[in-house]
């Protein structure tokens, strides 16, 4: 995953929508921003390096940690973000990238978390993945074990007392063949091929560009609107002032 995350089309998408969201929030270079479930890192070192903020990473795997670098715009720690090791209202910006889903998270307890250590008025940023149908075994080769609805995440925002600013999907015009692709695969596990398999594997130079092309094209255009569906989900959050 190190490695994909690279080069690698659709982690370059989510990483430029990532850096964009966040850019907008027009944050001050000494605010404190945290990645939550930084994993490899690269998100984090981005957000330190890019946009110049006081960027943190915490991640609960040892693996990923043996990739984190020696980066001077970087703090990271090893940690749960159901059990973030930090006091409360400690970051201006929290960010989470592809964590919720994960086995080992409890999403409303994460959320909370998060919640916590953001100052009042301080903003969330997350990406998950969307429609619970779409779970395979790509899914299962990446330990995750649940994919979200619009509404499931703003039932959850609010219950945590942040309030939803901003929720758009992403990749719709790459989503009909991803649904494709999972039902097929699905329908194949149903007659017995099942082994958690990731959808990763290296493409041609040119393939890889225009497929970065074409989502770079998508997401200036769903900066502007609202895609009513997609394979992921951008949500911006904030945290109610005290």
């Amino acid at each position: 995953m190190a490695a994909y995350e690279q080069w690698y089309w659709w982690y370059r998408a989510e990483r430029a929508a990532l850096l964009e969201t966040v850019r907008e929030l027009k944050l001050q270079r000494s605010a404190r921003v945290l990645d939550a479930g930084c994993g490899t890192g690269r998100n984090v070192a981005e957000l330190g390096g890019e946009l110049g903020v006081r960027a943190y990473g915490v991640d609960l795997s040892k693996h990923a940690s043996a990739f984190w670098d020696s980066n001077r715009f970087v703090s990271r720690a090893l940690g749960s973000v159901n059990e973030l090791p930090y006091a409360d209202h400690s970051f201006d910006a929290v960010v989470s990238v592809d964590v919720l889903q994960c086995e080992q998270v409890d999403p409303s307890t994460a959320v909370c978390e998060m919640a916590r250590v953001l100052r009042p008025g301080g903003h969330m940023v997350l990406l998950v993945p969307a429609c619970q149908w779409l779970l395979s075994r790509h899914d299962a080769a990446v330990h995750c074990v649940r994919r979200f609805s619009r509404t499931q995440l703003r039932v959850m925002l609010d219950e945590t007392g942040l309030s939803t600013i901003r929720m758009t999907h992403l990749f719709p015009v790459f989503f009909p063949v991803l649904a494709a692709s999972r039902l097929l695969t699905r329908s194949r596990a149903m007659q017995g091929d099942s082994t958690p398999r990731s959808d990763l594997k290296p493409l041609p130079a040119w393939v890889n560009y225009t497929l970065l092309a074409v989502a770079t094209a998508e997401r200036h255009i769903t900066r502007y609107t609202t895609a009513p569906f997609g394979s992921t989900i951008l949500t911006v959050a904030r945290k109610n002032p005290a």
